[in-house]
């Protein structure tokens, strides 16, 4: 789903006032996913999406990247069409993931993907995702591994969120981001994300404890829309 260009955004935070979707629905086959979904996101928000699993989640996240175009209703940015709009995607998204992309590389071209950063940006990012003991010990040009090989699953989400940090797009989407850790793990994850993250924040899972939840501005049930 992700772009992991290492181009910065396009569009400042404050840019960025809504997305929007009306009467949406994707068609898959003889299938209709999203089921006419409305939905409204605004600058700011930090919103979970809730639906089980097959819902089609990350469709969801796919259309609103422009990755994906909807076979019925509309989708907007700020007022403006943006149904399979790829450009979208460079402009507005970051992404933290279930199994987070990693290179196989240092921590600092994993963060930076290659862009001239200064390493007081880097480290304060690092702080920000909670990477500093890892920093600490390791160094920035500690070697990741083969997908990340030689990182914890929490470091790695952590890589990811420094990352999306560092990029400084408006719109933080979180696909499934702690489903595979460990409860303590997944709090934190998640305190880290909308504690840190200055901008929106959208993301869909199909399990989350009522501790987190409570972290969100808003929830919205979407098997329920």
């Amino acid at each position: 789903m992700a772009d992991f260009t290492a181009k910065e955004s396009a569009a400042d935070r404050d840019e960025f006032k809504e997305l929007s979707l009306d009467d949406a629905s994707v068609q898959r086959g003889d299938r209709k996913l999203l089921n006419n979904l409305d939905l409204t996101v605004k600058n700011g928000e930090k919103v979970l999406l809730e639906a089980p699993s097959g819902w089609g989640k990350t469709t969801l996240l796919n259309v609103l990247v422009g990755r994906i175009k909807l076979a019925d209703g509309h989708y907007e940015i700020n007022g403006e069409d943006a149904n399979g709009d790829w450009s979208k995607d460079h402009e507005y998204f970051s992404f933290v993931q279930q199994k987070p992309y990693i290179l196989d590389d240092t921590i600092e071209y994993n963060i930076s993907l290659g862009r001239e950063v200064s390493r007081e940006d880097l480290l304060a990012v690092c702080q920000k995702a909670g990477l500093t003991s890892l920093i600490e010990e390791k160094g920035l040009d500690y070697q990741v591994g083969k997908e990340g090989k030689n990182l914890s699953g929490g470091q790695g989400q952590r890589l990811e969120i420094a990352r999306a940090l560092l990029a400084k797009r408006p719109v933080l989407l979180a696909d499934e981001a702690t489903s595979a850790l460990d409860p303590r793990l997944s709090k934190q994850i998640h305190q880290t994300i909308l504690q840190n993250f200055p901008g929106t924040v959208i993301e869909v899972a199909h399990k989350i404890s009522d501790e987190e939840i409570a972290m969100f501005d808003r929830v919205v049930n979407l098997a329920e829309k």
